[in-house]
């Protein structure tokens, strides 16, 4: 995936900056799937998933998808990353404390209970090593930037691994240990055969399918956040339908190569940018020294001890977790804040793609209970003189103590069917009260009008009416006042000249 997953998505995407390749926000998602493989195929199913994935990015770019997953909100994509996170440092718990040799049931609550079951097999020297490499870790993060921390960490870990074994020995779980020898190859062989058998059984093309789905949408949402940050880092623009492209060919690309799905990860291309990269030659060069360094120097990290890799992961789990985001959520939108959490307790306890979904759309429910209310802005003028100025209400309150002259009532962005209910109230409100003989609807920041929008404001105005209200319209942009003449209170208005471009001009025509 480093190789050519990068390779191919560099040349490919639409961003100059953007790295893809392997990433941790997948790592519990795809451990998950060894796991559950149908048909015994194990690790086998990755490259399957990144083909599977592969394709279902290349269906979104190719009916131009992208632009509706714009409307899942951060605060779901920073909770599933705490989520991630979480997961991702629980799995290390094991490595951590020299229980590698253990199976994992590869649900968190599960994985807690397993652990907390055999704490009396902690390898005290395990946790030591652990410990101290992941204090090492964050202090190197902390005085040193330039050069990422992993690349130490490694090297260190390598070095240690190989003394502990051949000197000193304490018995420290390593990844040959785990694993066996490990080599580099260009080319790993996919499970074809395994490949047409998903095909011909319905529930383990579901379920493959669900996995991919889950993939691509957190792929797609990582890739294109990425691409958008390292923009606003570089003041460039890059093109959202070539990313997806990119990484559509990038999953496809490492897949057939028997690699993991792939996806950008900001970590990464942070680092590509402050390296002081320009051009995507930067990431082609990354994944042809990706497969040198394979090559050459893979076979030496068969000596890292787990528990040096459990510290690289907690630091990688760490740098997802975004708590000053959830502080800044809960200081100005506990809302968000409600949404962040609730995700991430979905995707530890039950799913992410279900924490995903479930966090989108309790997102578009606030929003929706939040338009719905039909903010508006209102100038109570009276006829001494005096104003008053309500901004963003949410209800509206007549005043009593004072004769009232006129009324502006302004809507801003959007009428629709969701808050169309809310004005039209308050501007019968208003007929009903008897309080101010003239109103100016003022449309000038109104961006949209739907047809139960316009139909509840003109039912409004002839509430208005029937009270001797009379009411100019004000500021309308041309489509706007095209979708108002379509019925035949506001034709009759416009007729009269109670159209006006501006407010001034209503005020002047009303103070006559």
């Amino acid at each position: 995936a480093g190789i050519w997953g990068t390779l191919i998505g560099s040349i490919f995407i639409g961003s100059e900056y953007n790295i893809i390749g392997a990433a941790g926000a997948l790592a519990t998602v795809l451990f998950a799937a060894t796991l559950a493989a149908p048909l015994g195929l194990g690790a086998s199913i990755l490259p399957i998933l990144a083909l599977f994935t592969g394709a279902i990015v290349f269906i979104v770019w190719l009916l131009k998808l992208d632009r509706y997953l714009y409307y899942i909100p951060s605060s779901v994509m920073y909770g599933f990353a705490a989520g991630v996170a979480i997961l991702i440092a629980a799995s290390q718990l094991f490595d951590a404390a020299g229980l590698s040799t253990l199976s994992r049931t590869g649900h968190f609550l599960g994985d807690i209970e397993k652990f907390v079951a055999n704490t009396a097999d902690i390898h005290i020297a395990s946790l030591s090593v652990f410990a101290i490499f992941l204090v090492g870790i964050l202090i190197w993060k902390k005085f040193i930037k330039k050069i990422p921390v992993v690349i130490p960490a490694a090297i260190i870990g390598i070095i240690f691994g190989y003394l502990e074994a051949n000197y000193f020995p304490l018995d420290i779980f390593s990844l040959q240990d785990k694993f066996g020898s490990i080599t580099a190859t260009l080319i790993l062989p996919v499970a074809w055969d395994g490949l047409r058998a998903i095909f011909a059984d319905s529930a383990s093309l579901a379920a493959i399918l669900k996995v991919s789905g889950i993939i691509a949408l957190i792929a797609v949402l990582e890739t294109l956040i990425t691409a958008k940050l390292g923009d606003k880092l570089t003041k460039t623009e890059s093109s959202s339908s070539r990313e997806l492209f990119g990484l559509a060919l990038s999953n496809l690309g490492s897949g057939a190569m028997g690699g993991l799905p792939t996806t950008g990860v900001f970590i990464r291309t942070g680092a590509n940018i402050k390296s002081g990269a320009t051009h995507r030659t930067s990431g082609i060069l990354a994944a042809l020294f990706t497969a040198v360094i394979a090559l050459l120097v893979l076979p030496f990290f068969s000596f890292i001890p787990m528990a040096v890799i459990a510290a690289i992961l907690v630091n990688t789990a760490l740098g997802l977790l975004e708590a000053d985001k959830f502080v800044e959520y809960w200081n100005h939108e506990r809302e968000s804040f409600g949404v962040a959490i609730l995700v991430a307790l979905v995707t530890i306890f039950h799913d992410a793609g279900l924490g995903v979904a479930v966090g989108a759309m309790v997102a578009l429910f606030l929003f929706a209970s939040k338009v719905s209310h039909g903010r508006f802005d209102v100038i109570w003028n009276f006829t001494d003189g005096t104003t008053k100025e309500i901004r963003s209400s949410r209800n509206l309150e007549i005043p009593s103590d004072k004769k009232l002259a006129f009324v502006s009532y302004s809507i801003a962005g959007n009428i629709g069917y969701i808050d169309a209910n809310r004005h039209f109230s308050n501007l019968k409100k208003l007929a009903q009260s008897n309080g101010a003989p003239v109103l100016i609807l003022r449309f000038k920041n109104l961006f949209s009008i739907d047809f139960e929008g316009t139909e509840a404001i003109s039912e409004a105005v002839k509430e208005l009416q029937n009270k001797n209200v009379h009411v100019y319209i004000s500021s309308a942009s041309s489509h706007i006042e095209e979708e108002l003449l379509a019925f035949p209170v506001f034709k009759n208005l416009k007729e009269r000249g109670f159209f006006t471009e501006k407010t001034s001009d209503a005020i002047l025509k009303i103070k006559a």
